[in-house]
């Protein structure tokens, strides 16, 4: 092993399922052109049909336990959400209360409060401002560190790679009181240099998205908007998360892999 490399175990495909949303309800506009946005009853839905199946709600206490080489449940889940849009704090966290579904919110503390700056087409979309965040705390949903201003983590610097893993968790404490401890990468891209960074933070888990790596870089599952309950179900499946990591190692096989699960015919889909 090289010198500073932060050393991995490797995902076991009995590991949980880790899903990653944004935002719930409807867009401002109305135009929500990547699907980020899951309605209400969708999300309920889907809520539902994860009970039906069998499938268990981790605490991120749990997950990192599994990390760490506790046995994994047949069927598990942890319920991840990014950026922390309005929507999170007044609809998705209301629901995950009442259903008793513990989740992990991962913000950008450097732009709590601020219309969404990295993405024009969601340009009239805010943050949830800090003090609302604050109020998540003795919920079941956690929150974690979602780099300083939603930055690309690939190929910062020393100092850049301190802001948005150090600075930002710190910020994060200070809003909520509680020093978080999970990571989620903006875009889901990192480096070995964030890895290591993000190691030697104390951080007990950072998740990406299609490109792992370990217990920096965990998998996750991007639920979007448009999905039917087939194509929900599906994503849950050991059959998309072997396409899903096989093509996060490959660009071009990640875009065919997405392209092919778009065309999936509206079925019934085995976990």
């Amino acid at each position: 092993m090289a010198p500073g490399a932060v050393p991995t175990r490797r995902m076991s495909w009995r590991m949980p399922v880790v899903l990653m949303y944004h935002n719930f309800g409807e867009p401002a506009t109305g135009a929500d052109p990547e699907h980020l946005f899951i309605g209400v009853e969708a999300f309920r839905a889907q809520l539902a049909a994860l009970s039906r199946g069998g499938w268990r709600a981790l605490t991120l206490d749990e997950f990192v336990a599994v990390l760490d080489g506790a046995p994994a449940p047949r069927r598990s889940y942890l319920l991840t959400i990014d950026d922390g849009h309005e929507s999170v704090v007044r609809v998705a966290a209301p629901i995950l209360a009442e259903a008793g579904i513990p989740s992990v919110l991962f913000v950008p503390p450097g732009v709590l409060g601020e219309p969404i700056g990295w993405n024009p087409a969601y340009a009239a979309e805010r943050l949830s401002p800090a003090d609302e965040i604050a109020t998540l705390v003795g919920s079941p949903m956690e929150i974690g560190v979602h780099g300083w201003d939603h930055s690309r983590m690939a190929g910062m610097d020393v100092d850049t790679l301190a802001r948005n893993i150090v600075v930002a968790r710190d910020e994060v404490a200070a809003i909520t009181g509680r020093t978080p401890t999970s990571f989620a990468y903006p875009y889901g891209t990192h480096d070995g240099d964030a890895r290591r960074v993000m190691a030697e933070a104390g951080y007990s888990v950072a998740f990406a998205v299609a490109r792992e790596h370990g217990r920096f870089a965990v998998d996750r599952v991007f639920v979007k908007g448009t999905e039917s309950p087939a194509l929900f179900r599906f994503k849950l499946s050991l059959a998309y998360r072997v396409a899903s990591r096989v093509g996060g190692r490959t660009p071009w096989l990640r875009h065919r892999v997405r392209a092919l699960v778009a065309t999936l015919p509206g079925r019934a889909a085995r976990g």
